[in-house]
């Protein structure tokens, strides 16, 4: 055979191999990776099971609609209360999926590592990887793909319209839930008839008032991509030392966190940031605590929003931001 036929056809295999390779794509149905709504409390006693006083969950409340249950998982015995929550948005699995990993991996290195016995010997870290549990059963069941409130029957006609129905829970926050302008019901970003008018989000106002948070994390994933692989702030008129320690604390994990699809590291958005009924400006503006939004999930080679990958990518990105979170722990506690 001559040479160049030999070649184009390795190189027409290596392209083949490559694009089956390539992660990224939105795989539908999801990976196992990818958690279900029903799989959740046998994952919590199966990890407790297997580590045995490792983890306490419990129940914070209950969603509006369906009544399901709101879980917490609480690790650690120190005295700084660090608060993780991994979804407020329907669609948006991949910081259920970091949870879920982190509950894993603290279990197994209270353990071993000790390293994660010296952060759980000085954090109490609480961990609830879904506010949305009608949201995420509708979307882990293959019901809608894209979806980012609950299953409120906000047009009162007796019945759920997935498209249109429910209340956006990161726009329901008592805390500059007035600014908002968006009141139209059928609106992805409805805020609420009222602020804190839904029981996620009570539940959660709840916990805040009883333990005080250091520091609140909150997980999400852009479905337009023109966020992703960023961090965003609370909403702030003067950049005083407090919004400054938060701001070195994002830039610390952001640097940490490596970018899905390009080379590079995540980044903290500078500028104005939304001043809206979000959970980032009640935490800092009401409780005083630290809190950051981390946009998980990339922008591949195309420009498309990947926020459902293939198993080899979700386990990439649950391993990155469990990394980056210790590494941001550890940090916290060396300068303090």
């Amino acid at each position: 055979m001559n040479i160049k036929p030999r070649m184009a056809i390795l190189f027409g295999a290596l392209l083949l191999l490559g694009s089956c390779a390539y992660q990224g794509v939105n795989q539908y149905p999801f990976s196992l990776t990818i958690p279900r709504y029903h799989d959740l409390l046998p994952f919590l006693n199966s990890i407790m099971a297997d580590h045995p006083g490792s983890i306490q969950h419990r129940i914070l409340g209950f969603s509006g609609s369906e009544r399901l249950p709101l879980y917490a998982v609480e690790m650690g015995r120190g005295e700084r209360n660090i608060l993780i929550i991994g979804q407020h948005h329907a669609d948006e699995l991949l910081g259920v999926a970091i949870c879920e990993h982190m509950i894993r991996e603290l279990s197994e290195g209270s353990e071993s590592d000790a390293g994660i016995r010296k952060v759980l010997d000085e954090y109490r870290i609480w961990i609830v990887p879904s506010l949305n549990p009608e949201g995420w059963r509708v979307v882990s069941e293959g019901l809608a793909r894209i979806k980012r409130k609950n299953n409120r029957d906000t047009d009162d006609n007796g019945k759920l319209d997935l498209r249109t129905d429910g209340v956006d829970l990161n726009r329901n926050y008592p805390i500059f839930w007035d600014q908002d302008t968006e009141t139209n019901h059928m609106s992805s970003y409805f805020k609420g008839s009222a602020p804190s008018s839904e029981d996620e989000v009570k539940a959660i106002i709840n916990l805040a008032r009883k333990v005080p948070f250091e520091l609140a994390i909150f997980y999400h994933s852009s479905i337009t991509g023109a966020l992703n692989e960023r961090i965003f702030l609370p909403a702030v008129n003067d950049e005083d030392p407090r919004f400054l320690k938060l701001r070195e604390q994002a830039d610390f994990y952001a640097a940490r966190a490596t970018r899905d699809y390009f080379r590079g590291t995540y980044s903290v958005h500078r500028g104005s940031s939304s001043r809206v009924g979000n959970a980032r400006n009640f935490f800092y503006h009401s409780q005083n605590a630290g809190a950051m939004l981390i946009e998980v999930g990339g922008v591949n080679r195309k420009g498309q929003s990947i926020i459902h990958p293939p198993e080899k990518m979700v386990k990439r990105i649950n391993k990155r931001h469990y990394k980056a979170f210790i590494a941001l722990m550890q940090h916290m506690s060396e300068l303090d």
